[in-house]
């Protein structure tokens, strides 16, 4: 949640910034906003976080190693995107394609191999982590498809964030989850 508050912010206060053609990276650039650095602490912080509640939850997944694998691919691409800024090299795009790819990964997943989860649930995770892939086949297979000329609006901002929107929706409903199942266990304050 903390991640979509802060990029609202360094948007705002970004001018010129446009959330259909800009990119999320963008944000993080040194020199392109004063806020700058809030947005490469939120990836940071998107990746610390990631990462311990992946440990802390890995034994409720079928798929441990699996789980934790894509966990650590995440949380080195967002510190990649947050270290190596747009436009400063292969490894800015490398942490890009590792945390929305393992993002997407970890909320197919779960969703697959969570039997005991609401199958509203399951649906859902499969289902996010699905249109987030596909999001990020636009990205990678024709980037030039999603130019102005083409559909009368620069849609690489869009189609960006659908593929990393689906891995924090995933994340908000995935802690819903968590928290109402625990509310529903004995002992639980």
């Amino acid at each position: 949640m903390q991640y979509l508050l802060v990029e609202a912010w360094v948007a705002r206060m970004s001018d010129g910034y446009d959330y259909a053609r800009d990119t999320v990276s963008e944000l993080g650039v040194p020199g392109t906003n004063d806020w700058y650095v809030a947005m490469n602490v939120a990836f940071w912080l998107s990746a610390v976080s990631v990462l311990i509640a992946g440990i802390c939850s890995a034994t409720l997944v079928r798929r441990r190693w699996a789980y934790l694998g894509l966990i650590c691919a995440y949380s080195a691409g967002s510190v990649l995107v947050a270290s190596v800024h747009a436009g400063e090299g292969s490894a800015h795009v490398l942490g890009a394609i590792l945390a929305i790819g393992a993002g997407n990964a970890i909320a197919v997943l779960v969703g697959s191999t969570s039997p005991r989860c609401p199958r509203w649930y399951t649906a859902s995770s499969v289902g996010l982590g699905v249109v987030g892939f596909a999001a990020s086949g636009l990205l990678i297979a024709g980037p030039d498809l999603l130019e102005a000329d083409l559909v009368g609006v620069d849609m690489v901002g869009v189609v960006e964030r659908t593929a990393i929107y689906t891995f924090v929706g995933w994340e908000i409903i995935t802690a819903v989850v968590l928290r109402s199942r625990a509310s529903l266990s004995p002992g639980t304050p």
